[in-house]
């Protein structure tokens, strides 16, 4: 698995293939048959040894924002350490065996002693989850031109040159926005990273799970 995760990290996972794994090892591709059964099963190991231990440690009863904050942290500092597996994850259906059941059992168990209850309690876990993997699958996403600084170049020169009269605020904020923001950008989170973005973004998660609490809980006492 080591193996595999640095060619990934070295090529990218699309340029990757179990004879490159075979040729680092010295060995016969057959040879890797018996240890998976295909290049999906091992691209899901390598998506697990890459993302490591998530699971933050447990908090006193009520600090469950911090801990859903130190658990998005904690998957954003895995992915920043192997960007390469950014594209396998969320995109790829087989990313979601490489999730731990531990760590299911962990954020359900905190999301309900916040007091998420029944159908809620399942929403609530795919935001928390689409909130983990969403914004950094975009952050660490590589363009995958072969000619990288002309890509960039030409990315560059095209924002550069927008009409003001045409888009009066993407040029009025272009100064803010090239680089550090969606779709305004042409290098990745390796090279320019949105930490201060993604903070804000769990704020904002975070502060809109914790209003339904409230919300919730006045409803209740109707």
């Amino acid at each position: 698995m080591e193996a595999a995760l640095a060619l990934i990290d070295a090529k990218g996972y699309a340029n990757f293939s179990l004879r490159d794994v075979a040729r680092e090892l010295g060995v016969y591709p057959t040879a890797i048959y018996w240890y998976v059964t295909s290049r999906d099963e091992l691209l899901v190991e390598v998506i697990t040894r890459a993302l490591g231990d998530l699971i933050p440690g447990p908090l006193p009863a009520g600090r469950w924002r911090d801990w859903l904050k130190e658990l998005f942290h904690r998957y954003r500092r895995a992915v920043a350490r192997h960007p390469n597996v950014a594209p396998l994850l969320g995109s790829q259906i087989i990313s979601n065996a490489s999730m731990n059941p531990v760590m299911v059992e962990a954020v359900l168990r905190t999301l309900l002693s916040a007091g998420f209850k029944s159908e809620e309690l399942i929403h609530v876990y795919n935001t928390v989850i689409t909130a983990m993997v969403g914004f950094v699958t975009l952050e660490f996403a590589g363009h995958g031109a072969d000619e990288r600084d002309e890509w960039e170049d030409r990315l560059r020169v095209r924002f550069e040159e927008l009409d003001r009269d045409e888009f009066p605020l993407l040029t009025e904020n272009m100064t803010r926005m090239s680089n550090q923001a969606f779709i305004v950008r042409w290098k990745g989170g390796t090279n320019r990273a949105l930490e201060q973005s993604f903070d804000r973004y769990i704020d904002v998660v975070l502060d809109g799970l914790q209003r339904q609490l409230a919300g919730d809980a006045e409803t209740q006492k109707q």
